[in-house]
C-alpha cells in the first residue's frame, strides 16, 4: 500500500484534509510509528504527502498495519481484547 493511500485511509481523509495545514506532519508521525522509524527518516521521502522516496519494502507493512486496523474496527472489544494478549505473547517472546 503507497502511504498516500495509508493515510487517507487511516485517517478518513478527504482530498480537502489532504490539503488542510497540518496533514502531512500528522502522515509522519502515523508512518514512523507503524514503520518503526524515526520521523526525520520519513520526512526525507520526499514533500507532499505522496512520500516517493519511501522504500517498497514497507508497502506490505503498511498494507497489514490497515488489515490489523479494519479488523480491530470490525470486531469489536472481544476482538481488540484478543490481540492485545496476542501481541504481550509476542513481546515475550
Amino acid at each position: 500500500m503507497k502511504p498516500r493511500q495509508f493515510c487517507r485511509l487511516w485517517f478518513n481523509a478527504t482530498e480537502e484534509d489532504e490539503r488542510a495545514r497540518g496533514y502531512r506532519k500528522q502522515c509522519v508521525k502515523l508512518l514512523a510509528r507503524v514503520i518503526g522509524l524515526e520521523e526525520d527518516t520519513v520526512e526525507r521521502w520526499g514533500s507532499g504527502i505522496e512520500f516517493p522516496g519511501m522504500p517498497a519494502q514497507y508497502e506490505n507493512t503498511l498494507s497489514y498495519a490497515m488489515t490489523i486496523k479494519r479488523m480491530l474496527e470490525e470486531g469489536g472489544k472481544a476482538q481488540r481484547d484478543i490481540f492485545l494478549e496476542v501481541l504481550k505473547q509476542l513481546e515475550n517472546s
